[in-house]
This record gives structure tokens, C-alpha cells and sequence, in this order.
């Protein structure tokens, strides 16, 4: 895997949406520093109705439309009573198609069972609002915009045997929380790709704790009122 086309897709994305599109109505909203200044119910009803003033397709990815819409690259994809909508300064380089697809797919799973009902500011709890916030910054590797920090209990199932995993543990001993831009500028004699893979291993098994949010990441969530 490509860490750094994963890294550089990261810094182009700007909106995640997702909507109940029978209803039009937006369930999770993720907005990073993009000045979309649109209230998301007009966004949906805009791009679930395919205003050809407004949208125009340009492609097809594994099952997900890419359409342009005022300046961005939008993956979409839809999977039952679910629709999501990822915005892009650009298109990707990386399989986000594939994970956009995994998005509907997963709040299908979640959610799906009902539907029907409506009754969103119910099932949608604080305890799911952060469920689906760790699944967005998983699924789409959003750790990487925010501060890293070594579990300190896991110390010691780290495995110390190549120079460069001794170095990033010196890094965090020296400075509690860190950036992954910091990481690639002091450990310079490293290539992104070796630095950023041993980093996503590290995610993975849990040694490494991601942040969700900074000064310039906000979160909202729209739900039904009624």
C-alpha cells in the first residue's frame, strides 16, 4: 500500500455527508476548515436530485459516481436507505471509492434495521455519534490531520528491532503528543513511505492513540428534530 498518495488524499478532503436520501435528510456531517457555507439539507436536496445547473458527472468507481459541484470532486455512493457524499479539492489518488462504498454500507448495518421509522434523534445517540466519528477517521485515515501520542501502558509489546521504530519511540519520549508532519520533517533521513508504513502498523495495533479533532476540524451532526 501507498501510505503517502493516502497521506496527500487526506489533505484534499474538505466534506463528508451522509443522508437517508428517501427522506433527504442529513444524518452526519464532517466539515474540515471547508468553507462550504451551504446548509447540508440544501446540499442533499441538490445533489440526491441531480440539478444538471448545478451537478455533472465525470466518472464511475467501483460502484461510486464522481460528479463535480462548485469546484469540488464529490465521490457518491449509495447502498439502501444511505447515500454518501465525499468531497474532494481533486479526484484521489488512493481506493476512496472503495471506502465510501464501505461508509453506506456500514451505516446500512448499523442503522438499516430502522429506516423506516424515522426516529433519528433517537437511535442516533451520543454513543453513536462517536462511534460514527471513529469510523470516518479510520475508514478514511483522518488520524493523520490530528496530534499522535504513544499508549504508554503498550510500551512494552512495542518490539524495538529497527533503528527507525527506536527513533519515533526516542521522538515521543521527548515530546508527549506529536504530528505526523513533524515526524517526516525531524526524521528526514527516512523516506515518507518507510516512516508513514511503520506509523499505520503502529495505529493499527493500537500503540499509537489518534486524536478526533483540532482548532481547525469542526464536527456537526443534523438530525431530525420532530
Amino acid at each position: 500500500m501507498e501510505y503517502e498518495k493516502i497521506l496527500q488524499d487526506v489533505f484534499m478532503i474538505r466534506k463528508i455527508l451522509v443522508v437517508q436520501h428517501e427522506q433527504c435528510l442529513p444524518l452526519f456531517e464532517m466539515d474540515m476548515n471547508s468553507q462550504i457555507n451551504l446548509d447540508p439539507s440544501i446540499i442533499c436536496d441538490i445533489l440526491e436530485n441531480e440539478d444538471p445547473l448545478e451537478v455533472e458527472t465525470i466518472g464511475l468507481i467501483a460502484d461510486v459516481r464522481l460528479i463535480k459541484y462548485y469546484g469540488f470532486v464529490v465521490y457518491c455512493g449509495s447502498y439502501s436507505s444511505y447515500s454518501a457524499y465525499l468531497f474532494c479539492e481533486r479526484e484521489m489518488l488512493s481506493d476512496l471509492g472503495i471506502k465510501v462504498n464501505d461508509l453506506v454500507n456500514w451505516f446500512d448495518l448499523i442503522f438499516g434495521f430502522d429506516s423506516t421509522e424515522g426516529d433519528y434523534s433517537i437511535e442516533f445517540s451520543d454513543y453513536y455519534k462517536m462511534s460514527i466519528l471513529d469510523k470516518m477517521t479510520h475508514l478514511f485515515s483522518l488520524w493523520l490531520l490530528y496530534p499522535l501520542e504513544i499508549d504508554i501502558s503498550k510500551l512494552a509489546e512495542i518490539e524495538s528491532e529497527s533503528t527507525l521504530l527506536r527513533e519515533i519511540l526516542t521522538h515521543f519520549a521527548e515530546h508527549k503528543q506529536t504530528s505526523i508532519m513533524r515526524l517526516m520533517n525531524e526524521l528526514d533521513n527516512y523516506t515518507h513511505e518507510e516512516l508513514l508504513t511503520l506509523i499505520f502498523k503502529l495505529v493499527e495495533k493500537e500503540f499509537i492513540i489518534t486524536e478526533t479533532s483540532d482548532q481547525f476540524t469542526q464536527t456537526f451532526f443534523e438530525f431530525d428534530k420532530k
